[in-house]
């Protein structure tokens, strides 16, 4: 029951969003996962808490950096078993470089500080 709970409180707090004096619509929460003995926890804080310490952030941004890559190490193992499979096909490329499709993201908010 106590797992459940704590599910959907995770669940809560990484879908809160807020909108900057900027137009940036950022997460509110964010959570560090570390291990105590067996048990996987996860220690949640409010980029808005003043109070809340830097490391947090730090080693939260980290962690889901991980993820990413995680991510994008199983697409171009699948992409490269897709490949593999149909040699006679022209391969599928996917780049991993993501620079110029974040900048494009931002780029509405780019104009709206400017304005």
């Amino acid at each position: 029951m106590v797992d459940v709970i704590a599910q959907d409180i995770a669940q809560f707090f990484r879908e809160e969003y807020r909108t900057n004096e900027d137009g940036q619509r950022y997460r509110a929460k964010h959570a560090v996962r570390s291990k105590r003995g067996e048990r996987t926890m996860s220690l949640w804080a409010d980029i808005d808490d003043d109070k809340a310490p830097r490391e947090h952030f730090v080693r939260s941004f980290a962690q889901r950096r991980q993820q990413i890559v995680g991510d994008c190490f199983q697409l171009k193992t699948d992409v490269d078993v897709y490949n593999g499979k149909n040699p006679g096909k022209i391969p599928i490329q996917v780049p991993l470089n993501f620079t110029l499709d974040v900048e494009e993201l931002q780029l509405p908010l780019k104009g709206k500080k400017a304005a």
